[in-house]
Formats: C-alpha cells, sequence, structure tokens
C-alpha cells in the first residue's frame, strides 16, 4: 500500500512538473492582452497593469473573441519544438508624420525588438534566421540588430558568436518584383542555404495597409505579407514559391491592434468589426488585416508578443544560449531611437513605444515576463 502511494505521490509530482511551465506561459499570454480587472471580467488569472483595456484599443476583446486562449503556447511549439531549420522574421511599420524637421516617415520603435528578440530565440536554438529588411524599415532593424550583437559581444560572448553565425540581415531592394528580389536576397545572404519553413511577422502592416486612422499606406509598405494565406481561403503557394519559401512553411502573425499581418481572421469577425481606439481612429471595418497565419498573436504592444516567444520558448525549450534577463532590450530601443526609429503615437518621445516610456512601463514588463520565464 505504501508504495503504491509512494508510486501516485510520484506520478503526481511528475505531472505537476510538467504542467508548470504552460501554466506559466498561460500567464504570460494573459498578460500581453489584460490589466487584472480585464482577466477577472473574463474569468482569466493574471493581468499586467499596463495592459488590456487600460490601453484603449481593445486588445482584450480581440484577444477573447478571436478564441486565442492557448495561442503563445501553440506559437512557441510550433517554431520552437524542433522542427523549423529556417525563419524569415519581417517587422518594420512605417509611420507617416510631420512633426520632425525633414523627414516624411519612420520606422516605428514597436516591432523591431520584438523581431529580435524571436531571432533571439531562433538563433539560441541553431535555427538558421533570415531578418527582413526593406528599403523604408531595413536601416533601423538592422541598427538593433548590431546593437543587440554588439551588447553581447560585451556581455555574453557566445550569444553574439551565435547570432553571427546563424543570422542575417537581408536587404530587397525596392523598385523590383519584391517577391522574386526577396528569393535574390536570400540566395545572395547565404553561401549554404534551408528552404524558409517558418515566417514570423511582428508588427507588419497587412494589405489593406492602412493605418490607426486610415491613411493608405500601401505606397510605403512593401508587399511581404502576400506570403502569408488570404482570410479569403485563396492559396498563397504561387507567392511563396516565388519567394523561395517552403509551401507548407509555419507562418506567425503578432499585433496590437487587428491590422498587422497575421491578424486577418481575427479582425475580419464580425464581432470587433465595429472596434475603435476612439473618435479620430477608424474602426477594424476599414483597417482590418486581410493577411492570417496559422497562429495569430495579439499584445497590448507587439514588441511584448515577440518578447513573450522568447520567454515562452525557454520556459517549454530552454536552450543554453538563452538571454534570460531584459537588459538588451534597452540596448536596443536606444539604438534604433538613434536610427530614427520613433513612437507611432507620440514621435518626438525618445525611448518610448506605443505611447508609453520605457521607464517604468517596458521595463516593469519585461522584468514580469522574465520572472514567468525563469520561475521554477
Amino acid at each position: 500500500m505504501r508504495s503504491a502511494l509512494a508510486r501516485t505521490s510520484l506520478l503526481g509530482l511528475a505531472r505537476s512538473m510538467a504542467t508548470a511551465p504552460k501554466r506559466r506561459v498561460a500567464a504570460m499570454e494573459v498578460n500581453l492582452a489584460m490589466n487584472l480587472e480585464d482577466a477577472k471580467l473574463y474569468g482569466l488569472e493574471g493581468g499586467f497593469r499596463h495592459a488590456g483595456s487600460s490601453c484603449g484599443r481593445h486588445v482584450e476583446k480581440l484577444y477573447v473573441e478571436g478564441r486565442l486562449q492557448g495561442s503563445l503556447e501553440k506559437a512557441t511549439t510550433a517554431l520552437f519544438g524542433g522542427t523549423v531549420k529556417h525563419a524569415l522574421v519581417v517587422s518594420g511599420f512605417y509611420v507617416l508624420h510631420d512633426q520632425l524637421q525633414g523627414a516624411t516617415g519612420s520606422c516605428e520603435t514597436d516591432g523591431p525588438p520584438g523581431a529580435l528578440a524571436v531571432v533571439r530565440a531562433l538563433c539560441a536554438r541553431g535555427v538558421q534566421t533570415s531578418l527582413y529588411c526593406d528599403a523604408h524599415n531595413g536601416p533601423v532593424l538592422k541598427a538593433g540588430f548590431d546593437a543587440m550583437v554588439e551588447y553581447y559581444a560585451a556581455n555574453r560572448p557566445a550569444v553574439a558568436d551565435r547570432l553571427r553565425s546563424h543570422c542575417r540581415c537581408v536587404d530587397v531592394p525596392d523598385g523590383v518584383d519584391h517577391l522574386e528580389a526577396l528569393k535574390g536576397a536570400l540566395d545572395n545572404a547565404w553561401e549554404q542555404t534551408d528552404e524558409v519553413d517558418a515566417l514570423v511577422a511582428v508588427e507588419r502592416l497587412s494589405e489593406p495597409y492602412r493605418n490607426i486612422r486610415g491613411n493608405d499606406l500601401a505606397a510605403h509598405t512593401e508587399p511581404v505579407d502576400l506570403l502569408w494565406p488570404h482570410v479569403d481561403g485563396s492559396s498563397c503557394g504561387e507567392a511563396r514559391r516565388k519567394a523561395g519559401i517552403r509551401e507548407d512553411a509555419v507562418s506567425v502573425g503578432i499585433g496590437d491592434g487587428g491590422n498587422e499581418v497575421g491578424l486577418g481572421r481575427v479582425a475580419q469577425l464580425d464581432a470587433v468589426s465595429s472596434l475603435s481606439p476612439g473618435e479620430d481612429f477608424c474602426a477594424l471595418g476599414v483597417n482590418g488585416a486581410l493577411r492570417a497565419c496559422d497562429h495569430p498573436l495579439v499584445a497590448t504592444v507587439s514588441n511584448w508578443g515577440g518578447s513573450a516567444l522568447e520567454a515562452a520558448a525557454h520556459a517549454l525549450f530552454p536552450a543554453e544560449l538563452d538571454d534570460v534577463e531584459a537588459g538588451v532590450e534597452r540596448a536596443v530601443l536606444e539604438a534604433i531611437c538613434a536610427a530614427g526609429s520613433v513612437d507611432g503615437k507620440y514621435v518626438e518621445r525618445p525611448l518610448s513605444v506605443d505611447g508609453m516610456a520605457w521607464e517604468p512601463v517596458h521595463r516593469e514588463f519585461y522584468e514580469m515576463l522574465w520572472g514567468l520565464a525563469c520561475d521554477s
């Protein structure tokens, strides 16, 4: 009897240990989309005080109406579970503005840091990673990547070496057939390459290419979103073949408003079509994404979604070269701001993303996130 009880207790302990990382990932997911009051309203546990309805962009409603519970674990498993060999990571949302003298627009601060977090996690697991750099946003992404490598060269040289060996900034020229140019850029970037079998978009504007105010940004947005499936069910196979992407490549899309690549099946729901951040902004029925994905993620700030993928990968599939502290995030943000990246809401604010300053908002989020990732 005592032996049987012991076996039962050990079995229960093993099951508890096996599910603990998943519970932490579930907590990360709620913190991405909701504050404490939102979570209570929907009967969920968790919530980050600056998330969800605190920002007034209805991310919590996208999360609920899109039935996205479990989405972070599913996306993490798809990307980091050991089957992906070569990932293309895409970001860069072009912001039009007239507040900065001599500038017509620039890359938003939301997107590149989150994309680089995904790059770190992929490279840490030996995945060949291509960072998409277009004419409009590429300089900012490359500045962020260089700052990230420099940070690790001074703090963890092995991580810097892995980033150099496993990631390439893929420069795609403008003014040509974009998908053919992408294929050529991928071929040029790597001496020997596996075919791209995973696509990750972090805060990348989707067809119909309209921003939060409903303005048409098609002229400032290269159509890399054609690699993601359309919500009408039409195939993107031809586009993927042209770009050298596997037709069955797994796809992930991270966004915070519903007009981003990958969020099409959420943004086109009747239940969210009238959602708008306010009277000065358009409803999702106007700018809602038309490009979907296998694994959509919503976050109050898209950068947080990319970092949550990195943190969830550490919780579920830990790797020796993971970074388990948030120090690099500030270094990257400083670098992209120096390269011309701006807050999409307040272009004149330094070290700010989506209208929220690094101190204390983003610092607190990253500390909370890595606390969940490393809790045992």
